[in-house]
C-alpha cells in the first residue's frame, strides 16, 4: 500500500468512524454512499478497500475499551479532545494493538489525520502507546469491552455466559454463512467451505463475495446460520402461500422461494426492497412485493403460514456489525418494543386459525423476545406456543427453553466460530 492510499484509506476510516460514533448513522449506509459519491474511494483497489472496513469496524469493536485506556495516557479526559484527534488516536491504537500494523505506519498516518496544532500531542501519544504497549494492554483489559448501557443489561440477563459473548463478538474476522438452492456438497468443495449441519455452509477466508464461484449465476446467497432456522421452523411445503412481513432485504424471503413457496414479501423501505428485488432477479426467484407500512396496510386476505422478522435493536449481530452498539441506546430498545407488539397484533389479525406464526428478531434484550412473547401470550387467549423440538434444531439444542422457544446466543455452536444471536418463537392460533 503506497503512501498516499495508505493515508486515504484512513481518511476515509477517519469519515466512517465520525458518521458512526456522531451522528449514529449505520456502517453498511456509509459505505454505501462512500462508494456512490466518493471518488478517491473508488479509485482504491479491493484490498485497500477491505482495509478501510477493516480500520472502521475493528476500532468500532474495540472502541469502549480504546476510550477507557487513552484516558489513562492522557493528561486531561479525552472527551476534552477535538473529535477528529480522537478518532486519529483511535485508528493508531487499533493498528498498533489489534492489526499489528507497523508502528511508524500507525504512528505516522494517524498523525496525518490531524492540524498542525494537535499533530505533536498525538505523535507523542501513539509513541508512548509503542514503547508501553504490555502498560496500556493491561489498561485495555481492565475497562469495560462494550458500552455501559448494553454491559449492564447483558451481566443481569446473561450472567455467567456474559463472557463467552463477549469473546465472540470480538473476533475480529468472523465466518460467513451461505445458504445453497441445491447441492450443498458440491458447493462446499467448489467454495473451499465446511459443511455445517441443515446443509448451511460457512466460509473463513477473505475475499469478494461476489466474484466466488456460483454467485453470479443465482446459485447461493449469504445468510447467517442462525438466519435461516425461522424458515425451517414453518416447515413450508411447495406451492404453500406465505406472508413475509417486515421482508427486506430479503434473506428469508429467497429462501421461502427456494423451497417453492409462493411469498408475499411486505416491508415499508423501497431501498430495501429493491435490494430484495436484485437478489431474486439474481437467484432466479420470484415473490410479490409489497411497498406499505404494515401497520397501515389493509391485507385482502389471510395466511396460515406468516414469518414477522420484526424490527429490532440487532445486538445479537455485534460481531458483524459492531457500529450497532454506538448508534443504539437504552431508548431506542424502549420504542422497538412498542412498535413490535404493535407489527405482533397485526400479523396475528390476518392469521388462519389452526395457522402458525414464526415471531424473530435478531436481539439479545429479553423485552424484545421473552418478554414481547409472554405479553402476546396473555393478551390473546387463542395464542399457543408450538413448542420447538430438538430434532429441527440440530446443534443447537441448547437454545430450546423450557417454554419451547428458541434463544440463540452467539457462543452457541462455538466449535465452528459462533453465531448470530436470535430469538425465535412459533406460535399456533387456535
Amino acid at each position: 500500500m503506497g503512501q498516499i492510499k495508505g493515508t486515504e484509506t484512513r481518511k476515509i476510516a477517519a469519515y466512517i468512524l465520525e458518521e458512526v460514533i456522531r451522528r449514529s448513522n449505520s456502517m453498511d449506509v456509509i459505505l454505501e454512499r462512500i462508494s456512490r459519491i466518493n471518488k478517491n474511494y473508488s479509485k482504491l483497489n479491493q484490498r485497500d478497500r477491505a482495509f478501510c472496513r477493516m480500520l472502521a469496524t475493528s476500532t468500532l469493536r474495540y472502541l469502549t475499551q480504546i476510550d477507557y485506556a487513552l484516558d489513562k495516557f492522557l493528561d486531561k479526559p479525552l472527551r476534552r479532545l477535538p473529535e477528529k484527534v480522537k478518532i486519529a488516536l483511535r485508528l493508531g491504537v487499533v493498528q498498533i494493538i489489534f492489526l499489528e500494523t507497523p508502528n511508524y505506519a500507525s504512528v505516522n498516518m494517524s498523525v496525518d489525520l490531524v492540524s498542525k496544532n494537535w499533530r505533536s500531542l498525538t505523535n507523542a501519544i501513539l509513541r508512548r502507546i509503542t514503547r508501553e504497549k504490555s502498560i496500556f494492554l493491561k489498561h485495555l483489559n481492565d475497562g469495560p469491552k462494550i458500552p455501559v448501557w448494553l454491559e449492564k443489561r447483558w451481566k443481569k440477563n446473561w450472567k455467567e455466559e456474559y463472557e463467552d459473548i463477549i469473546k465472540i463478538h470480538q473476533n475480529l474476522k468472523p465466518p460467513i454463512d451461505i445458504s445453497v438452492k441445491s447441492n450443498a456438497k458440491y458447493w462446499a468443495k467448489e467454495l473451499d467451505a465446511k459443511l455445517l449441519l441443515n446443509g448451511v455452509l460457512r466460509i473463513y477466508g477473505e475475499g469478494r463475495i461476489d466474484k466466488l464461484s456460483g454467485f453470479q449465476l443465482g446459485e447461493w446467497w449469504i445468510q447467517d446460520f442462525s438466519s435461516q432456522i425461522p424458515v425451517r421452523l414453518l416447515n413450508v411445503k411447495s406451492g404453500e402461500n406465505i406472508l413475509d412481513l417486515c421482508a427486506a432485504p430479503g434473506g428469508k424471503t429467497v429462501q421461502l422461494a427456494s423451497h417453492g413457496a409462493k411469498v408475499t414479501s411486505v416491508d415499508k423501505s423501497a431501498s430495501r426492497l429493491e435490494i430484495l428485488k436484485s437478489n431474486l432477479k439474481r437467484l432466479k426467484l420470484t415473490s410479490e412485493l409489497i411497498n406499505k407500512d404494515i401497520l397501515k396496510y389493509k391485507f385482502n386476505k389471510n395466511w396460515s403460514k406468516i414469518l414477522l422478522d420484526a424490527p429490532c435493536s440487532s445486538t445479537g449481530i455485534l460481531r458483524r456489525h459492531p457500529d450497532i452498539m454506538h448508534n443504539k441506546d437504552e431508548k431506542e430498545v424502549l420504542l422497538l418494543t412498542s412498535i413490535q407488539e404493535k407489527l405482533l397484533e397485526k400479523s396475528w389479525s390476518v392469521l388462519n386459525q389452526n395457522g402458525f406464526l414464526i415471531y424473530c428478531t435478531c436481539s439479545l434484550e429479553k423485552e424484545e423476545g421473552e418478554d414481547q412473547i409472554e405479553k402476546f401470550l396473555k393478551k390473546y387467549k387463542d395464542a399457543r406456543i408450538d413448542k420447538i423440538l430438538e430434532s429441527e434444531v440440530a446443534g443447537i439444542e441448547e437454545s430450546i427453553s423450557k417454554r419451547g422457544w428458541l434463544r440463540i446466543l452467539p457462543h452457541h455452536y462455538n466449535d465452528e466460530g459462533g453465531i448470530d444471536g436470535f430469538f425465535i418463537a412459533r406460535l399456533k392460533k387456535v
